[in-house]
């Protein structure tokens, strides 16, 4: 039975090790190609990105903008929030371009027009569930237990390494 312990919880600790460095790498090589990950916590924009799903934005110059475009901007009555929803009309004003935006599961449009200067982040496509990841990766508790973790992995190697048995010496020695 011990055996069978030890083989399940290394093989365990390999998956989960392995599972976190591929999605370290993948996130790694997103952000390299210049995608902007943004998760969703809404369900305006299903089926098109569900509930909890990842939207990876490539940022483009704001006059690219088209109806039909799914972006991501600043939203305009609550600072440090974004929303992703889908252009429906691009309006000439006398200050630029303004776009009116719209999620696919909403019945009406969003209530503002906004205006985009410089750039926005187009979504190029999306993942679902992995929003959920990337949402609980930034929270205190879970960069907490993982600090924890990788601390308590480097002491039980270390204690493992000091109270292991010394090898014998050979008799000529």
């Amino acid at each position: 039975m011990r055996r069978f312990i030890k083989t399940a919880s290394k093989v365990t600790v390999g998956l989960l090790s392995g599972a976190a460095v591929i999605f370290a790498l993948a996130y790694a090589a997103l952000t390299v190609g210049g995608y902007k990950p943004v998760a969703v916590y809404s369900g305006s924009m299903r089926p098109t990105i569900p509930v909890g799903g990842l939207a990876l934005d490539r940022v483009i110059p704001a006059r690219d903008v088209r109806v039909g475009d799914v972006i991501t901007f600043s939203d305009p009555y609550v600072r440090g929030r974004f929303v992703t929803h889908r252009v429906v009309e691009v309006v000439d004003t006398p200050h630029g371009l303004a776009y009116r935006t719209k999620g696919d599961a909403n019945s009406g449009r969003d209530p503002w027009t906004i205006r985009l200067a410089g750039q926005v982040g187009r979504v190029s496509f999306s993942v679902p569930v992995a929003g959920y990841i990337l949402y609980y990766a930034h929270t205190r508790e879970i960069r907490s237990l993982l600090i924890c973790l990788v601390a308590l992995s480097l002491l039980v190697g270390i204690l493992r390494r000091i109270w292991r048995k010394e090898e014998a010496a050979p008799a000529g020695a």
